[in-house]
């Protein structure tokens, strides 16, 4: 990064970021700034236009498996962490977020789940408990694959509600690689709960 095209690019680009957030820039130019601190001394702007031609999009690069990412040259397991921890952190906000607020109507209770599933590419059935004016007191994974009576039991969800003092709960699971159609797996469990 010595040449004179390069000289200076970092601080340039955190000063455009502090003036202006992240508008207009470029989903190259924002991972390339998210690489910085995974990989300090290194030019990123290849690196990050690497990553977008192999999974597709930025949403794909901050949705990828840490060992996916690992495949790519000069991504350590560090930088892996690294883009991996903002879907934990939007994730973990999201739901944080929501704490104290109301799910009272089907359309708070879908933004709810959206924000939440944004960058999951596991599937993952949720539990939102709520309480009596139907406020998020938090939000819990309850299973992990592929939805089925036997991964949650009446009296696992049960102990989950008394130990978060809920009288409410909205359970809902993602399809990240499907359709959103129900399917007669998904009837069933819901059926047995």
């Amino acid at each position: 990064m010595a040449d004179s095209v390069h000289s200076g690019h970092r601080g340039r680009m955190r000063r455009r970021f502090l003036e202006t957030g992240l508008t207009g820039f470029q989903p190259h130019e924002v991972l390339e700034m998210l690489l910085y601190y995974g990989i300090p001394r290194r030019d990123t702007n290849e690196i990050a236009h690497r990553l977008l031609d192999r999974f597709g999009s930025l949403h794909a690069v901050l949705s990828a498996d840490p060992e996916d990412l690992m495949q790519e040259p000069y991504i350590s397991e560090n930088a892996a962490v690294l883009l991996t921890l903002f879907r934990a952190v939007t994730q973990y906000d999201a739901g944080a977020q929501m704490v104290g607020k109301e799910l009272d109507n089907y359309r708070k209770v879908c933004k709810f789940f959206i924000d939440i599933y944004m960058f999951e590419e596991r599937e993952v059935i949720r539990a939102a408990l709520l309480d009596e004016k139907l406020r998020v007191l938090r939000c819990e994974i309850v299973a992990e694959g592929h939805p089925s009576a036997a991964q949650m039991t009446v009296r696992q969800l049960t102990e989950l509600a008394y130990r978060t003092n809920s009288n409410t709960m909205i359970l809902a699971h993602n399809h990240p690689r499907g359709t959103a159609k129900v399917s007669n797996d998904d009837i069933s469990a819901t059926r047995h709960l």
